[in-house]
């Protein structure tokens, strides 16, 4: 037996297969940048069909002749982008994702839409990227054709499990960005008097299935396409960060995930709702379990870092410009500061427009002093997501990223946090993690969680780090205008400066 995990992200899809005891038999990865060549705020899924087309064949053809012992198939998809679909499952048009520029509009009416009590149910801090049943009438307006012509109105993980088994759905932890579902009691259950106020009809929405649960079998024409059996099932699935999570055993109480890629992401998972709608929340793939999330452009920062700072551009750039800072030692206060929110953000920083400085950079800073700079001021902000969602008894994180076997990054990381971190060297988390809820959903089996290398902070840089720490709260509050976050405990509202 061997299962197979397709992850389409927002930049590539990969592609994982596992067998039945968890060990990885083939892996692939195939970008789809295309896919938000169609305007501000819209995403093309043709190129995500062609990537999971592309990334799923190179893995059947790694596998040969043990292609035909792929038994099930497990999906997760990036979050949020709202898309129309026929009966078939078709696209009728681009997706309109989390940043379009027309989203405000929508969004402040359905916040209207909802009465306090119907807030408390959806639990969420409310903004675009968490209420993408506005994209609905944002539609109504910009695509009346299409819309006229939709049998749902759904989320990337519609759209891909509609394509491979014709049967449409969505499953909690990607309803729970629509504020239409409700969430904190568990029932998770579209809000009827919600879509009839805001004008949603309630049969273009797919019904909500647990991720955990099977959506259909493959069809023919998908088992023909990706080379894969026919009628093999295919799971509902999640989001990616769920997907990440649950491959690594998420509980409340236990590690939380930090994911270090183009954007930067801590998961944690809680075993009631957080009442502070704070941080990002969504029901997790486990029922009874939710995951607050807290987000920054972590990855588009440290690009945006070392293009300022004459590396270049794209990952070697990145590389480049983390090498240099790791080289550099740790900073003394007069280094350079940067602020690193090129940006909007997600929760739990909220900033509606980029707040972008780096301050006491001048031409006789050293190159490797100001990368240090630059860096630094990427994973202080990193620190400030990580204490607004994680408690304070929680001091290992299990770490993710394309890091490879370069030790820089995670020693940085380690270093900036005051934290031993557990390094995942898993490049397709979230893929694994759909094909390992395979095991559990068609064989009752739980995947150990992969193996980790622990980074431990280095203790002749803590009392450095912690001056840095505190000068870099100064800045950040006279650049961004906002308090530092707090602590899980402590950050209950935000203050100007």
């Amino acid at each position: 037996m061997a299962y197979l995990g397709i992850d389409v992200g927002t930049s590539a899809t990969k592609a994982v297969v596992i067998d039945s005891d968890g060990t990885v038999l083939a892996r692939s990865r195939v970008p789809h940048p295309s896919a938000r060549g169609c305007g501000p705020g819209r995403a093309d899924p043709a190129a995500w069909r062609s990537s999971v087309i592309a990334t799923v064949g190179t893995v059947v053809e790694t596998l040969g002749t043990n292609a035909p012992a792929v038994t099930g198939v497990g999906l997760d998809t990036h979050c949020p982008t709202a898309l129309l679909l026929d009966a078939s499952g078709r696209p009728l048009t681009s997706g309109v994702t989390w940043d379009h520029p027309g989203l405000a509009g929508p969004t402040a009416d359905l916040i209207n839409a909802l009465s306090p009590d119907e807030i408390r149910l959806v639990g969420n801090h409310l903004m675009p990227a968490t209420a993408m049943g506005a994209a609905y009438r944002l539609l109504q307006s910009i695509e009346s054709e299409a819309l006229s012509a939709a049998t749902t109105f759904g989320l990337a993980g519609t759209w891909l499990g509609q394509w491979l088994t014709g049967q449409r759905a969505i499953d909690p932890t990607q309803a729970s960005y629509t504020a239409l579902m409700s969430s904190t009691d568990g029932s998770c259950r579209w809000l009827t008097d919600v879509l009839t106020r805001f004008g949603v009809p309630p049969h273009q929405l797919p019904p909500i299935r647990p991720s955990l649960s099977v959506l259909g079998l493959l069809t023919r024409d998908a088992a023909e396409i990706l080379g894969l059996p026919q009628g093999i099932p295919v799971l509902v699935g999640s989001g990616d960060t769920p997907a990440a999570s649950y491959a690594l055993g998420a509980a409340p109480g236990g590690r939380p995930l930090f994911i270090m890629g183009t954007t930067h992401v801590v998961s944690n998972a809680l075993a009631e709702p957080d009442p502070r709608a704070l941080a990002l929340q969504r029901s997790d793939v486990r029922t009874g379990q939710w995951l607050i999330n807290g987000v920054i452009n972590g990855g588009d920062a440290l690009a945006d870092g070392a293009a300022r700072l004459g590396f270049g551009t794209g990952d070697a750039a990145v590389a480049r410009l983390v090498t240099a800072a790791f080289e550099a030692g740790p900073a003394d206060p007069g280094s350079p500061v940067f602020i690193p929110h090129t940006r909007p953000e997600r929760g739990p920083l909220w900033f509606d427009e980029p707040r972008t400085a780096l301050v006491g950079l001048d031409a006789q800073t050293p190159a490797p002093v100001a990368a240090r700079g630059v860096v630094e001021g990427v994973l202080f902000a990193d620190r400030m997501i990580i204490e607004s969602c994680v408690g304070a008894d929680q001091r290992t994180l299990y770490v993710s990223g394309a890091f490879g076997d370069e030790p820089a990054l995670p020693q940085l990381l380690a270093d900036v946090l005051d934290r031993d971190i557990l390094v995942v060297d898993e490049s397709h988390l979230p893929a694994l993690g759909a094909a390992a809820m395979c095991g559990e959903v068609l064989d009752g089996r739980v995947m150990m969680p992969p193996q980790t290398r622990r980074v431990s902070p280095r203790a002749e840089w803590r009392e450095a780090v912690a001056e840095r720490w505190d000068h870099y709260r100064d800045v950040w509050c006279t650049v961004t205008g906002v308090a530092p976050l707090d602590t899980l405990d402590e950050a209950k509202t935000r203050n100007l400066c």
